[in-house]
């Protein structure tokens, strides 16, 4: 499943009324759960996000007008490089071309590349190494190339 298929998966499951789905191909396995509200008033018609970060911040980082926050598309650890001794695979300031891989996020034991959708500058990175990221976290702030 490439990132395009899965992320028409997850569009789809956050538009559901489902709160679980387990979907296999092709020995492929991807497992989504929506985060059920404790206690919802009867304003509250849709689950709660779930914060990515302790409570100071739960706005999300602040961000440059001309800059874009590029976020985890599933939930899994967070990797800059693709191994414990070797170098980052993107540093703050680097130019990426469209593909080039800007971190690795381990789910279920598999090693995921996440690649970037289009040119870009890295202005600065959200996330530290070796952290537990949800779907949607903040991972990187970038300007288009």
């Amino acid at each position: 499943m490439d990132f395009k298929e899965l992320f028409a998966l997850m569009e789809r499951f956050e538009k559901s009324g489902l709160s679980e789905l387990a979907f296999k191909r092709n020995g492929e396995e991807v497992c989504m759960k929506k985060a059920v509200p404790v206690a919802a008033g009867p304003a509250s018609a849709a689950p709660l996000p779930v914060p990515a970060h302790p409570p100071a911040a739960e706005a999300g980082p602040s961000h440059a007008p001309d800059t874009e926050i590029i976020r985890a598309p599933l939930v899994g650890t967070f990797f800059r490089s693709a191994a414990p001794d070797a170098p980052p695979l993107v540093e703050k300031g680097d130019t990426v071309k469209k593909g080039r891989t800007l971190c690795i996020l381990e789910a279920m034991k598999l090693m995921n590349e996440f690649q970037a959708e289009f040119d870009l500058v890295v202005v600065n990175i959200l996330m530290d190494n070796g952290r537990m990221v949800e779907f949607g976290a903040p991972l990187f702030e970038v300007r288009r190339a």
